[in-house]
Order: C-alpha cells, then structure tokens, then sequence
C-alpha cells in the first residue's frame, strides 16, 4: 500500500486497513508527516515499516520549506 494520500470519493481511509472514516470512525494524521491516516496506534503501528521512508522523507521536506521560508539557505 503506497503511503501518499489518495483521492478517491472524497471519503478518507485508513493506510493500513483501508477503513473508511465517519461519523464512528475518527481517523487520525500521522502526527509527523499528516500524509496518511489511521484509525488507530495498531494500524498506525503496524503500517509504520511501509510508511517510515517516505515519512521521513516528507518530515525532511517540511522542515527544509519552514528554514527557506525564514531565510536560511540549504548549505551545499
């Protein structure tokens, strides 16, 4: 299962389980990227082996987007 958000009928579901949220069902973002969301810590912790790579890798983008837009430049 890809980890990048999915828009399909403008429902949510769960990356791991694929449950859709409702009115029941509160899904949750993953609190570092909020790329994906889950319905619960065990779908969230059972997903996180698929998910950390491109977790990581968007948590580096964000913080690279917060420092250029204070000014800093990336060394090289």
């Amino acid at each position: 299962m890809s980890c990048v958000p999915v828009a399909d009928d403008g429902g949510e579901a769960c990356a791991n389980c694929g449950k859709q949220g409702s009115d029941t069902v509160k899904l949750k973002n993953c609190t570092a990227c909020r790329l994906v969301k889950y319905c619960g810590v065990d779908c969230q912790r059972a997903h996180r082996n698929q998910h950390k790579k491109a977790c990581k890798r968007r948590v580096a983008e964000l913080k690279d987007e917060q420092l250029y837009s204070q000014g800093h430049e990336r060394p090289e």
